[in-house]
């Protein structure tokens, strides 16, 4: 059989598609599901190339058809972001992940040995939970840098909207990328690298027929391209030495009072500074974490805090891995988006959100070590969360959390609980993580009307407050042309849409990659 019959396979004709979180759906023409070859499930030339060639003819007949078209792996985001009412190409089974060969690196690679040595190359529709693992394994000894939370996600995927972690000295999940192979339209194809950091040598791309293009604006408009370009294929990644977490959930203080946000608490939240207040540390540890969270109570007063404190520790050989999570509760790898379809399943709505997480059933409080694919591991319920996020300059952390506080007292109290998280800046053009140190505040909860009107009322808000602020492109956001502009500046966006055009010349080809939502926010 060939391969246009084992390989490519059309589904879901004129169906309605629904996101993971079952928060959003649009009517969609089909689905084009494209399949590792049968016969070779090797990661090599061969089958990259053959995997290419369904892909691209995914794309050629949904242009001949005139149909938008969009990549799509698991659908996690919980914004329109990778929504279309054309085509859907599916690659969520195309998962294979090798190292980069030690022969295959450019000579003027600016990377040191750690780095030369983390170097992998991935398929765009791997989860990052086959990642991790992958990674952990002993034949190769590695680590991401940084994680999101339950990592059903496509590593493509979660690169293209900005998913980030909390991993205080690293920035978001986009920023571990080094090379990209986009394949821009049915015909062309490119593999995309900064021109201030060359990686694989010219000999690779070739083979896959691909145009070598080093670039720095190009490559930071496709690292978060939104999908708008058209569709990953393979990336490079530049991984870590594996290495272990220490992870501490808590509720109490060493005193055994519950935390709260009080002056002490603002102060952390403020300067990331673990130097000072030691009774907010865990028992048992103290110094500045790896991985640093605080989730937020906004109906008490004042707001009660659980912290989640994750510290580096070396690697434990001995330590039988073991990646089987919890039934029946969250430990300190979930994001409050995981524990929400928990309590939303599992308990009357009308009780307050809050006290259900710190009861202990739903929440797993205390000491946890493992991997990043131990305690990120993939598990969550297909129910309807809902999430949202403002992030904003580290310097103004606090005072976006009392507005949001002030604004659930003026409309709420809303089921909703905040999260903060903090990322390193990054040099993708439209990156929400747009500062030395941005803080992330997730808004999580119940999917209700309060809900999403609180989400619609943020960026008035925080204008109003005079806070610089981005959201999430893969959550609840209220973007428009003006506050795209407004947020990111017109450079960032002008060049953006300009590697657009440069990378898709056709303004057919542009269509096709086009989608509601980019027209939207004035990116299409």
């Amino acid at each position: 059989m060939s391969d246009d019959q084992t390989m490519f396979s059309r589904q879901r004709v004129g169906d309605v598609w629904h996101n993971w979180h079952e928060t959003q759906s649009a009517q969609i023409a089909r689905v084009d599901v494209i399949s590792r070859p049968p016969d070779d499930l090797s990661y090599n030339t061969s089958s990259i190339n053959r995997c290419t060639t369904q892909i691209q003819r995914a794309i050629r007949e949904a242009k001949q058809d005139g149909l938008e078209c969009r990549a799509v792996g698991r659908g996690w985001s919980l914004s329109k972001a990778p929504m279309t009412s054309g085509v859907m190409i599916d690659i969520a089974q195309l998962n294979m992940m090798k190292r980069i060969h030690h022969s295959q690196v450019e000579a003027s690679y600016p990377g040191d040995k750690t780095r030369r040595r983390g170097l992998v190359m991935v398929q765009g529709g791997a989860y990052v939970s086959e990642l991790n693992r992958w990674l952990e394994a002993s034949g190769r000894k590695l680590s991401l840098r940084t994680s999101g939370a339950a990592n059903g996600q496509t590593i493509a995927g979660a690169t293209q909207t900005g998913t980030h972690g909390s991993a205080l000295e690293f920035g978001a999940m986009h920023d571990a990328v080094v090379s990209i192979h986009l394949l821009a339209g049915d015909t062309k194809q490119y593999w995309i690298e900064r021109a201030s950091y060359p990686v694989i040598k010219e000999s690779v791309p070739n083979a896959y027929g691909a145009e070598l293009i080093r670039d720095d604006d190009l490559f930071n408009a496709v690292v978060m391209g939104l999908g708008a370009f058209g569709v990953i294929h393979n990336m490079v990644l530049e991984a870590r030495p594996r290495f272990m977490l220490e992870a501490h959930n808590f509720k109490d203080d060493r005193n055994g009072q519950p935390i709260v946000l009080d002056q002490a608490m603002r102060r952390r939240i403020a300067d990331l500074d673990f130097t000072t207040d030691p009774h907010l540390d865990p028992v048992g540890a103290s110094g500045t974490p790896y991985f640093f969270q605080t989730i937020l109570n906004p109906n008490t007063n004042p707001p009660q805090v659980l912290l989640t404190h994750m510290y580096e520790q070396e690697w434990d050989p001995s330590r039988p891995i073991d990646y089987t999570m919890p039934e029946n509760s969250f430990g300190p790898g979930y994001d409050t988006l995981s524990i929400d379809g928990r309590v939303l399943n599992a308990l009357d709505f009308l009780v307050p959100l809050f006290a259900n997480l710190i009861s202990g059933q739903i929440f797993q409080t205390g000491l946890r070590k493992g991997t990043w694919g131990e305690l990120f591991g993939y598990k969550t319920l297909r129910t309807k969360v809902v999430s949202g996020t403002v992030a904003v300059p580290l310097e103004h952390a606090v005072a976006a959390l009392d507005a949001l506080i002030e604004l659930n007292a003026d409309e709420g109290p809303v089921p909703l609980v905040f999260g903060c998280r903090y990322v390193k800046k990054s040099h993708a053009l439209l990156a929400f993580n747009k500062w030395d140190t941005t803080c992330v505040v997730g808004i999580d909860g119940i999917y209700n009307q309060d809900s999403l009107r609180f989400y619609d009322l943020i960026p008035a808000k925080m204008e109003q407050a005079g806070i610089p602020f981005t959201q999430h492109w893969g959550k609840e956001n209220a973007y428009t042309p003006a506050r795209v502009r407004e947020t990111y500046g017109d450079a960032a966006v002008d060049t953006w849409i300009s590697a657009r055009e440069r990378l898709l010349p056709d303004p057919a080809d542009r269509v096709t990659f086009s989608t509601a939502k980019l027209r939207s926010v004035g990116l299409a």
